[in-house]
């Protein structure tokens, strides 16, 4: 009988799951290696994204504080998993909470502790060092439990230099303007790029990465102009984003006149940038409009997703954000981002109902990540 072809071997093992992979390690040193193999890491990522099969979400707790993280397939809601979170979670996301996903890693924040990256499939956690004291020094922080505005935070990937990237934006006490550092994985260091040239008034949700680039709103410092603002992770340059129609196409409030909104956040739905924008400032009804660019960076390609009123919805909809659709795409999942029970919305007959998954928290954020087995440092 002829010995199984060693060549084989990556191309199998490059579809299994990543716990079987970690107890395959186990099995000998050059399947060790393999599988620790950067290449490997790399073939098996793309498989993972290409089938769609190891999504998961994570639940992240926002009603207690909390040292388990928990997570269930996407797809099923089955299969909750528990295990230790790097930080202890709190009772407001404001002092601790997850900051981006991308590659199966987690940034994780916590106002006291510091940043982390984690890979809650491996279970690896790599601790940030901590930011030159001429800056932190300088930070207008806001003690307790408040909104904070003044530390803006943003994670993703130059795929370009092939880095995992932290941007951290801290209000200055002495100018009128936010200084930024950004973290660089490869050589695990922070380096100071220039100050960012928009406010940030209300902070309700962190950076959104696509496209090589961190979004978030912001306000012209000079003209107080409201716009959608992205840091260029490579360039480390500043641009705006066009922006398309801000209110429903054919004004489903009933409202003559409807452009005027409270806030406004950017997240990425489907591989799409989104913004959610909160009407409760409306003469008739209280609503939520979230329009999607088809095509990122064409301002004719933004599309209106849904509306949602107070009086249809089930859960709070304000600083909604859109989490994932559903496999077959009728559906997506919504929350807070702060701690109140997430809910799914048919896109079909405008229903909805709210997301419960037994044996975990039912008031928490959300977030997707993919299982993999990218290093933390």
């Amino acid at each position: 009988m002829s010995l199984f072809p060693t060549d084989m071997i990556p191309n199998i093992l490059c579809r299994l799951p990543v716990k079987t992979l970690l107890r395959f390690k186990c099995v000998s040193k050059p399947w060790g290696s393999l599988i620790d193999d950067s290449h490997f890491v790399k073939s098996h990522l793309h498989k993972s994204l290409k089938t769609n099969n190891s999504v998961k979400l994570f639940l992240d707790n926002g009603a207690e504080i909390d040292d388990t993280a928990y997570a269930v397939d996407f797809d099923s809601l089955n299969n909750l998993v528990q295990f230790p979170r790097p930080f202890t979670a709190e009772i407001t996301k404001y002092r601790s909470r997850i900051i981006g996903s991308y590659n199966g890693l987690l940034a994780m924040y916590h106002r006291e502790e510091g940043i982390a990256l984690w890979n809650p499939s491996t279970r690896k956690c790599h601790y940030l060092p901590a930011l030159d004291e001429d800056i932190s020094m300088d930070h207008d922080t806001i003690p307790g439990y408040n909104y904070d505005n003044s530390t803006i935070l943003g994670f993703g990937y130059d795929n370009i230099t092939e880095d995992y990237k932290v941007v951290k934006m801290l209000r200055s006490k002495t100018q009128n303007c936010f200084k930024v550092t950004i973290y660089s994985q490869k050589s695990n260091t922070w380096r100071r790029i220039k100050d960012c040239p928009y406010d940030i008034p209300i902070n309700y949700n962190d950076g959104a990465y696509i496209n090589n680039a961190i979004h978030w709103v912001g306000d012209e410092i000079l003209s107080g102009r409201n716009v959608i603002f992205g840091l260029h992770l490579n360039t480390e340059e500043y641009f705006e984003v066009p922006e398309g129609k801000r209110s429903s196409e054919d004004k489903k409030c009933g409202a003559y006149y409807c452009e005027g909104f409270s806030s406004m956040n950017v997240g990425v739905l489907g591989g799409c940038l989104y913004v959610s924008r909160d009407f409760s400032s409306c003469p008739i009804e209280d609503h939520v409009n979230i329009w999607v660019m088809k095509e990122y960076g064409v301002k004719e390609s933004w599309t209106e997703l849904l509306y949602l009123s107070r009086n249809q919805w089930v859960t709070n909809i304000f600083h909604t954000r859109a989490v994932g659709y559903a496999r077959d795409g009728n559906k997506v999942l919504l929350d807070d981002g702060g701690g109140q029970q997430p809910a799914w919305f048919n896109l079909e007959d405008e229903s909805s109902h709210l997301l419960c998954i037994p044996g975990a928290p039912q008031l928490v954020s959300t977030i997707i990540y993919v299982e993999s087995l990218v290093s933390v440092s």
